[in-house]
């Protein structure tokens, strides 16, 4: 199997798009007055429209393949060390530094990416050597110094408004910071994209950027295989367990459980570790439901229980961009299904679900059960059981899919795969 890291980063770059961001990554540049607006910022268009801007700027710059395919590729999860540090302060230059760490650092566990490692560390560094690791003019590689510019700009640009309101403004703030924050170099690049009205029309018309971009996206790609896949889930999967504190862990343990299963059920290796990835991502979507939700100690409210319901429709919409992978993105969405009809986002109902719908479910509830969170203690394996039963009985999940659960962890296996 090969899959696409373009059409890999366009999922990812969409689920981290959808989380709650903040503003204050970049204090260090922004004014206090505008930092204010920018706080109520939608930002679910942020990775894209970040691309566009500074794919225009490197082609005005003539950048060369690798180069322009790298920047593309960092521009779209140039934020992934932001998800990974939820519980910290979102306001200082620690936190810019720490966001730019983080991120190379998860770049650092996928080797198919790790061409973009000195973007993304390196993507808050200043021109002039006033940022964060201290990185002076030509030290900074040239795609990291395009993606700050066009970051900080995106950041800006009021999509309710005219373009030709804040055109000048946005061109001022530019030549204001030409030689502390940005180059010379990619100022002119800059300057000569700006001065088109096109660049301007394009940037604003939110509801075709997906379009527009593909218009301009590198030609090449690279393939990878399932297994290189499995090591972005797992970077992604520690990004989703890490954004509550009631979840540490569950999506790393639920693809052990999914792996384990398969293996006691004899699929072939391939399909185990498609049913391990499918655990790995299955909440993937959750990245898109406020922290305030998922970390709420007491009874979610019947607007709050909705929106976490959605999460299941956020893991198909985000898995769904990746091609080849359909049946890991129906088996990962489809975990709160129920037999009887009743279950959500699809209310799918038993001859709708596959065997292996069935058992990344039957995983979920297992280890939801067993896991220690802060209000509570987890409960013992047969105490699980003896709740799964129950669930057989109400025609709500699979007998048969916890038959082989239960006999799986009885008998042992306890592979890691």
């Amino acid at each position: 199997m090969n899959i696409s890291i373009k059409n890999i980063v366009s999922a990812l770059s969409l689920s981290l798009d959808l989380t709650d961001n903040d503003w204050g990554k970049f204090e260090d540049v922004i004014n206090p007055t505008h930092a204010k607006d920018i706080s109520n910022k939608q930002f679910s268009n942020h990775s894209r429209c970040t691309s566009y801007i500074a794919l225009e700027i490197a082609q005005t710059m003539k950048l060369d393949e690798n180069s322009y395919y790298n920047l593309y590729i960092a521009c779209m999860i140039h934020d992934i060390g932001t998800q990974n540090i939820f519980d910290e302060s979102h306001t200082s230059k620690w936190y810019i530094k720490k966001h730019c760490i983080a991120g190379s650092e998860m770049i650092q566990r996928i080797p198919s990416l790790i061409q973009v490692y000195d973007i993304i560390r390196y993507h808050h560094e200043n021109y002039d050597g006033s940022g964060c690791l201290k990185l002076k003019s030509s030290l900074i590689p040239i795609e990291a110094q395009i993606l700050r510019i066009a970051d900080l700009i995106e950041i800006q640009v009021d999509y309710s408004k005219p373009y030709h309101i804040q055109k000048d403004i946005l061109i001022d703030w530019v030549k204001l910071h030409n030689e502390t924050l940005f180059s010379p170099q990619v100022v002119k690049a800059f300057l000569v994209v700006a001065d088109k009205e096109e660049f301007w029309l394009n940037l604003i018309n939110l509801p075709n950027m997906n379009f527009i971009l593909d218009n301009i996206i590198p030609e090449k790609d690279i393939f990878i295989s399932l297994s290189e896949f499995e090591a972005i889930a797992d970077v992604f999967a520690s990004i989703i367990d890490n954004k509550s504190s009631f979840t540490a862990e569950h999506s790393k343990e639920i693809a052990t459980l999914a792996y384990n299963v398969s293996k006691h059920l004899g699929y072939t290796e391939e399909k185990c570790l498609k049913m391990k990835i499918a655990g790995l991502l299955h909440d993937i979507g959750k990245l898109a439901i406020p922290i305030s939700i998922l970390d709420k100690d007491g009874p979610l409210t019947e607007e709050e229980y909705s929106i976490i319901k959605s999460h299941t429709y956020y893991t198909k919409l985000i898995l769904d961009k990746i091609d080849h992978i359909s049946d890991i993105s129906l088996w990962a969405s489809s975990h709160h299904e129920k037999l009887n009809g009743k279950g959500y986002p699809r209310r799918l109902k038993a001859e709708d679900l596959s065997e292996e719908c069935r058992i990344i479910g039957v995983c979920d509830i297992y280890q939801s059960l067993t896991a220690d969170r802060p209000y509570r203690k987890g409960m013992y394996m047969y105490e699980a059981f003896n709740i799964l039963d129950d669930m057989v009985n109400r025609n709500l999940i699979c007998g048969n899919a916890v038959r082989h659960f239960k006999n799986t962890l009885v008998s042992g296996v306890e592979k890691k795969p």
